[in-house]
């Protein structure tokens, strides 16, 4: 069984070469990504409480194919999570802990407060530890490439992307289950949502190397003028 995974922990040289694509010389040098893409992190303030917009930096932006790869390829996959070597940064003024890791459309903040977001909600999927590492990976690498590729739909709907690393800890400060979130920016198209949910659970069940659908998960919807900040 083989897994989309982009950690060199997880996937062997080998298979990652054979999921690389051949250059085109008839390919245009760009290819642009139907919208910019942000990526953020949000940190945690163990101690003190720290208002949510201050605790968010954005770190890098996706234009083009080109941009993501170099971009995706240092970011951090789920499989880290459960052996914290994603956590612990080191920035200028000392050592954090990363929280959550986004993907939002350019001009989106990563609120629910912000007016593209106020009037949808999201869509989340808390996946157990158990499950493994190879398959945590391509649950989330499902979802950012459908999305940032622009397949998954209705793609016009959706905002953006959380990882989050803080839902449950287990044995040694080691998550026990890690939340993947597809964030959208309307919930008053019921059908449209409803869509948005069939869509994006069978993205996320895509056994992408092998050309199959596999067990499909149940996402849990949620309406963000009804949640608050967690």
């Amino acid at each position: 069984m083989v897994h989309l995974s982009f950690s060199s922990s997880v996937t062997a040289p080998d298979d990652a070469a054979e999921f690389e694509e051949e250059e085109d010389p008839g390919v245009p040098e760009a290819l642009p990504l139907r919208h910019t893409w942000i990526v953020w992190q949000q940190l945690a303030s163990p101690g003190k409480s720290v208002p949510y917009e201050q605790s968010t930096k954005q770190i890098a932006s996706m234009h083009s194919v080109e941009d993501f790869w170099p971009v995706f390829d240092r970011l951090p996959q789920p499989s880290d999570l459960l052996t914290r070597r994603m956590a612990e940064k080191t920035q200028e003024d000392g050592s954090h802990v990363v929280d959550a890791l986004m993907i939002f459309r350019d001009g989106v903040l990563p609120q629910w407060e912000d007016a593209a977001n106020s009037e949808g909600g999201h869509l989340q999927f808390h996946f157990k530890a158990s499950l493994g590492a190879a398959q945590l990976d391509e649950y989330w690498n499902n979802l950012v490439l459908g999305t940032l590729g622009n397949t998954l739909e209705p793609a016009e709907m959706i905002t953006g992307l959380r990882l989050v690393d803080k839902v449950t800890t287990g044995k040694g400060g080691v998550p026990s289950m890690v939340r993947m979130e597809v964030w959208f920016g309307s919930a008053s198209d019921v059908q449209a949502v409803a869509a948005l949910q069939k869509n994006v659970e069978r993205c996320v069940a895509t056994r992408t190397l092998e050309g199959r659908l596999g067990s499909i998960p149940k996402a849990e919807l949620k309406h963000h003028k009804m949640t608050r900040h967690q």
